[in-house]
């Protein structure tokens, strides 16, 4: 509710004029709403802003409030806004607001009779969605909406902002923004390089991630090194890596995320997976107490190199490093072999017997089918002459 409180309060974007006290002397779609409140921001010849309503530019309202020209002569006779505001006052979109009236009070919080330099505002309304130029004048705007977006004396808001802070003075050329730390609609702050901006949820990604935290939700970059993360208030737990020196997303067995590593990176106890770009524990892809283990081209790894000590022999298949061969099984060349007879079992821990079972050949198959039909055919012919001689008898 406070949020959308705020959002009314900085909805400065030019609209079509509705109130009536608007509507004949604004110049059209010049008006901008400041809480409840609508405001003309430039009027049509002869007539200036105070308070938020067009005022001729002799009337008594005027004087009062010190409008003149920038360089403070008196307004001329085709003057549509003011340059500068006398004590009391302070200049806001082209238009001089007295402190504690409305719209004024929702922009500034200073009160009639305040201290300090005629024309300026030196306390903004950040409650309210309002940040301070950081080198006021009465010749420039004391109070900036987050959610502006003109150019105003070299500083700018955030679109869709309701809070913020002036995080530097003005500065020629592009316009310095202003640091955005809340923003309307459902949208959340993102942070690039320092710059902010509201974006919805779900484009937060390609690079960054959602970080909760105190029940407020940001845009957040992942680590230089990750393509994309995860996050989980972690800006390291990347989900992939860059196409850099980096490129290989290092994880524990079972975690989901990891850390971006060169080659360097993934030594003892690991692998590359050229393919897929990942370093995986050589554990993870059913090896055993290898003190390095590589994929091979088939897709299956495998130990590289043993211990010094202790398990200094591949096992079977060299699917482990053992310190001594199972049981039916020998070592060649420093790799145990299972024996004549023997076959590793499925996980290459020991040798299983070879299945005795006859194996026979598509050409024997076809022998014996052969063999079947002309012993069967001469048994029909057998019985049939049997009985035909046995009829004639």
């Amino acid at each position: 509710m406070l949020l959308l409180a705020i959002y009314l309060a900085v909805g400065a974007l030019a609209a079509a004029c509705t109130v009536q006290a608007n509507t004949q002397d604004c110049t059209e779609n010049m008006c901008e709403s400041i809480g409840d409140t609508q405001i003309c921001t430039d009027c049509q010849a002869g007539n200036v802003p105070i308070n938020g309503k067009c005022a001729a530019k002799a009337s008594d309202d005027v004087t009062n409030a010190g409008c003149k020209q920038a360089g403070g002569a008196d307004l001329e006779n085709t003057a549509q806004v003011c340059g500068q505001c006398g004590a009391g006052y302070f200049l806001h979109k082209g238009g001089c607001y007295k402190f504690g009236g409305t719209p004024g009070s929702t922009i500034c919080k200073d009160t009639v009779g305040s201290s300090g330099t005629a024309g300026v505002c030196s306390s903004c309304s950040a409650e309210n969605g309002f940040f301070a130029n950081l080198a006021p004048a009465a010749t420039k705007q004391s109070c900036i909406a987050c959610n502006e977006t003109a150019d105003i004396n070299g500083l700018t808001g955030v679109a869709g902002c309701t809070a913020c802070t002036n995080t530097g003075p003005a500065r020629t050329g592009a316009p310095k923004a202003a640091t955005c730390t809340a923003c309307g609609d459902g949208k959340i702050v993102k942070t690039d390089n320092g710059v902010t901006s509201c974006i919805d949820e779900s484009a937060c990604n390609n690079g960054f991630f959602v970080k909760e935290q105190d029940g407020s939700k940001t845009c957040e970059a992942c680590d230089s090194t990750c393509k994309t993360c995860s996050g989980g208030n972690e800006a390291d737990k990347c989900t992939s890596c860059k196409d850099t020196d980096k490129k290989y997303l290092k994880k524990a067995d079972g975690s989901q995320t990891g850390t971006c590593v060169d080659a360097a990176g993934c030594t003892d106890g690991n692998y590359i997976d050229e393919a897929a770009k990942t370093c995986s524990t050589c554990a993870s892809a059913g090896t055993t107490d290898c003190s390095t283990c590589e994929k091979g081209a088939d897709g299956v790894v495998v130990c590289k190199t043993c211990p010094d000590s202790g398990n200094t022999i591949f096992g079977l298949n060299k699917k482990s490093c053992v310190s001594q061969c199972p049981d039916n099984a020998s070592e060649k060349s420093g790799v145990c072999t299972c024996n004549d007879g023997f076959t590793p079992n499925e996980d290459s821990s020991e040798c299983v017997a070879v299945s005795r079972s006859v194996n026979l050949s598509t050409g024997a198959i076809a022998g014996i089918s052969v063999a079947a039909v002309v012993v069967v055919g001469g048994l029909v012919g057998f019985l049939c002459w049997w009985f035909v001689c046995r009829g004639k008898a």
